[in-house]
């Protein structure tokens, strides 16, 4: 399959196996090196010229030996790459020192040396730095003094510098890339976490509007249907009294089918989900009343200041006719007869704050202790946390608990200018009996 690039040169090749990442691209390495001193052996050509030779000139499988020594010291430059180092420095003196040396050992030490700048710790780099550093600036003087020559001194100290720093400094411009890259992939990873966090909080705040919508909206006709469907089973026959207790249920399903199209149609919807689009709103308050009252509550309304038919932003109304309509129905269950107050009140100001009570009195029947006395049949146990997460996600407080003379209220307080906080909410642990009442 044809590609774009370009076919990689032999130094190309020679870097990658030089640079291989596992003991298998060592081996290769060293195999490398034998070969090309090998065939630079074949080449008369010494590093240094000494006048006398210090020694005989040798057969060529010594200096083949000596360069496979050489070699097999390589393989232990990932492991021990200064011990390694410091074998390299021996064959290399005495390559040297013996025969005047040779190009294959040379580059045998510069891969030591560039194995030692790799795969060392930082304190022996620095020591290894400073060290090369030295001999090549005291190589470079020690030659400049025999000579008297500057430019001889010159050509020493480059030459040293070759030797000695150019593999190091190789070394340390490939690991500062390989960190680099760490960095990044380490960054990517968690730019990743993050972002599936993100996805993860985003599903969890989108289930809980969606339970707190069906608690609100399904739950409360469920409730109404359940308190009609069971008074009038449990009385004896009346025809007036049945079909009255039939026409609500009727209503309360309808209501409830109403409610569960429209969530239905928001779910399927292609843009995103607007919690505020359910039915439902503070000016809706009259039909929650009506219907509460053809059970036979008696409801009352305190709202002087007209909260209920003022323009406020959607979420405050959606907020509170959903606090009113738990509320109520909770009243209705736990307090069968009791008298029911819904007091709506707002503070001066333009965006002052609006406060929604809804207070009922002791239960007719002689139960005590309010909405979480007595578990309902139909309830999930979520009431009093939903109304809750309602009223913080705008930033608005809630509180709830007995009263002096045996009833309930329920109190929130939502700040009018504010818009909801997706995914925001507070739990209380201090959670009770059916509907998760706090304890006063």
């Amino acid at each position: 399959m044809p590609t774009d690039r370009p076919a990689p040169t032999l130094l190309g090749r020679l870097v990658r196996v030089w640079g291989g990442d596992d003991r298998r691209g060592d081996v290769t390495t060293a195999l490398t090196l034998f070969a090309l001193g090998v065939l630079l052996l074949a080449m008369p050509a010494d590093l240094f010229t000494w006048d006398p030779p210090p020694t005989a000139e040798p057969g060529p499988w010594w200096r083949v030996a000596l360069l496979a020594v050489a070699c097999a010291i390589t393989l232990a430059k990932r492991v021990r790459p200064m011990l390694a180092l410091a074998g390299g420095v021996v064959v290399t003196l005495a390559d040297a020192a013996l025969w005047g040396g040779s190009l294959g050992i040379m580059l045998v030490f510069w891969d030591l040396l560039y194995a030692a700048a790799m795969w060392s710790g930082p304190t022996a780099r620095r020591w290894l730095w400073g060290s090369a550093v030295v001999l090549a600036l005291g190589g470079a003087i020690v030659v400049g003094e025999v000579t008297r020559d500057v430019q001889v001194f010159v050509y020493a100290g480059l030459q040293f510098g070759a030797i000695l720093l150019v593999p190091m400094w190789w070394a340390d411009n490939v690991r500062q890339k390989a960190e680099l890259a760490a960095v990044e992939r380490a960054r990517a990873d968690d730019l990743e976490r993050i972002a599936e966090l993100d996805r993860h909080e985003a599903v969890r705040a989108e289930r809980a509007a969606m339970a707190r919508d069906l608690h609100d909206v399904i739950a409360s006709h469920l409730s109404t249907i359940a308190i009609h469907s069971g008074a009038a089973l449990s009385s004896p026959p009346d025809a007036a009294r049945d079909r009255g207790a039939l026409e609500q249920v009727r209503t309360s399903a309808v209501a409830s089918l109403t409610e569960m199209r429209s969530m239905i149609e928001l779910l399927r919807a292609d843009s995103p989900r607007d919690p505020l689009a359910a039915p439902g709103r503070l000016d809706r308050l009259d039909d929650l009343l009506a219907a509460a009252r053809a059970d036979g509550t008696v409801v009352t309304v305190e709202d002087p200041d007209g909260v209920a038919t003022a323009d406020r932003p959607a979420a405050v109304g959606h907020a509170l006719y959903r606090i009113a309509q738990e509320a109520l129905t909770n009243a209705r269950k736990h307090a069968p007869g009791a008298a029911v107050v819904v007091r709506l009140a707002c503070e001066p100001g333009a965006d002052g704050p609006v406060t929604l009570e809804v207070r009922n009195t002791a239960p007719r029947s002689g139960r005590a202790g309010g909405p979480g006395a007595t578990a309902h049949p139909v309830s999930a146990g979520t009431g009093m946390l939903t109304m809750r997460e309602r009223a913080e996600a705008l930033g608005g407080t809630f509180a709830a608990g007995a009263t002096d003379d045996g009833g309930w209220v329920v109190r929130a307080r939502v700040p009018a200018g504010t818009t909801t906080t997706t995914g925001t909410t507070t739990t209380d642990s201090t959670t009770d009996a059916d509907d998760g009442s706090p304890t006063p």
